[in-house]
């Protein structure tokens, strides 16, 4: 039995510990993609806590077929696209203040302290909506070409593709 599985067992028998386990093993993660999406930490962070406050809530009788952090990104990239729409307006400063408000513990979380980490950003904006959605669940949602196929219903090969123009309208934008 993996980990995940563990932890979810331990979270339909009524652990919150099962919870908090699995909050703290994913949290910077989830925390980074909503962040590479959003563009902003307070929303990035909101939309942390409103999947894991949903994900509380079905527990008791909750099975995954796949993966745990699968089924997690998916549910963030999801609550971070209906934040987005709501909030359609994004400015330059809010993409610029990510480096100055965010703190994280992993690697990836401390490149975005740094002011190349918000070219980046920018230019992952600029992206199309596909395009974007690949490159994120692999760079930093750390998921594999098969993973990404599977979570969004696509085929490897498109979602290959997708990366590959993703990023050399990346490269183009750096």
């Amino acid at each position: 039995m993996s980990e995940d599985q563990h932890l979810l067992r331990r979270l339909n028998r009524g652990d919150l510990d099962g919870l908090g386990c699995i909050y703290e093993k994913y949290k910077d993660d989830l925390l980074t993609i909503a962040m590479s999406v959003l563009f902003d930490v307070h929303a990035a962070e909101d939309c942390l806590h409103d999947v894991f406050v949903n994900f509380a809530r079905i527990s008791g009788d909750f099975h995954i077929h796949r993966s745990l952090k699968g089924y997690l990104i998916r549910c963030m990239i999801n609550r971070a696209k209906n934040q987005l729409k709501k909030n359609q307006n994004l400015s330059a400063c809010q993409i610029e203040e990510v480096g100055n408000r965010t703190t994280f513990s992993n690697p990836l979380g401390q490149l975005i302290e740094h002011e190349e980490s918000i070219q980046v950003f920018k230019a992952l904006a600029k992206l199309p909506n596909e395009q974007h959605e690949v490159v994120v669940l692999y760079l930093y949602g750390e998921m594999k070409f098969k993973e990404i196929a599977d979570l969004l219903d696509i085929s490897i090969n498109t979602v290959q593709s997708r990366y590959r123009y993703g990023i050399e309208k990346l490269k183009a934008l750096l």
